[in-house]
């Protein structure tokens, strides 16, 4: 979700069959990527220069983009290939939507308004990462999620602990009831916000990410979309049950703050 008038955040579906076109390999000395189709999901990987050996896989969530087509997900992840070593980092296109080059994704898009951050989009994203590790044979997963794609990372990693070793969540509405109110406080006449919806809310499932995950949580603190005080609260839901939490504030920056250079230094950090 990277655009100025952002409202809402992020999701996905269950399995997943990857029949698949891959690029070849460029030489080694550059990074490559494979543009895979599935039935389901359309991602692009990125491989790091040099050779694999159990590397680290990194899956990139977009946000609910609720006005754009969402392709920053890639430009993340190739910026994460090109910085690291024994790297493979996955740009995903989440259900339901579509990128600026016309790829889709199979799904439900949802209304972006935290509406989407099911059950269902847990079993697709770890489907998918399932079969990239099959493929990969990583090291570790690690989840770099903004905004929506933040707060299905959260879950991820309360629905399937062992599995997601680290999380960087970025301007991540990790409350969700929290933050539906705050949105509700500023569109006032939108019934949308009014909407029962099945999303999990991170914040309610922290006692079942398991104590050995790594959680970073990145947050601009003139964020209003989703207001630093929902990051806050997280981060003490989490550390009151013994996790282990990096918090970084971006001092005088907004929500969208996916392409911050502090991201991809937090993400390094995780993966060196």
């Amino acid at each position: 979700m990277i655009s100025k008038k952002s409202i809402g955040l992020v999701t996905l579906l269950i399995s997943i069959s990857l029949s698949c076109q891959e690029t070849k390999r460029k030489d080694p000395g550059h990074v490559t990527a494979s543009v895979l189709r599935s039935t389901e999901l359309f991602h692009i990987p990125y491989v790091s220069s040099g050779e694999l050996n159990n590397p680290a896989l990194v899956l990139v969530l977009h946000g609910d983009a609720p006005f754009n087509n969402p392709s920053y997900q890639y430009r993340i992840a190739k910026k994460i290939a090109i910085e690291n070593t024994n790297v493979v980092s996955v740009g995903i296109l989440r259900p339901g939507y579509t990128d600026n080059e016309g790829n889709q994704s199979k799904g439900e898009r949802g209304n972006a308004t935290g509406d989407n951050y099911t059950i269902q989009v847990l079993e697709s994203i770890y489907a998918l990462t399932t079969t990239l590790k099959e493929k990969y044979n990583p090291s570790e997963v690690v989840l770099v999620g903004h905004s929506g794609g933040g707060a299905i990372s959260a879950n991820l990693i309360a629905a399937y602990p062992g599995t997601y070793s680290k999380a960087v969540l970025i301007s991540c509405p990790c409350d969700l009831d929290q933050w539906r109110a705050h949105m509700k406080k500023l569109q006032p006449e939108a019934r949308i916000w009014d909407m029962e919806v099945s999303s999990l809310s991170p914040i309610e499932n922290i006692s079942s990410i398991d104590d050995s995950t790594q959680i970073g949580i990145i947050h601009g603190d003139k964020d209003e979309i989703v207001p630093i005080g929902i990051a806050y609260s997280y981060r003490k839901a989490l550390e009151s049950d013994h996790k282990t939490v990096n918090f970084l504030t971006l001092e005088n920056q907004g929500h969208e703050v996916a392409l911050n250079p502090r991201v991809f230094e937090l993400v390094k950090e995780f993966i060196k």
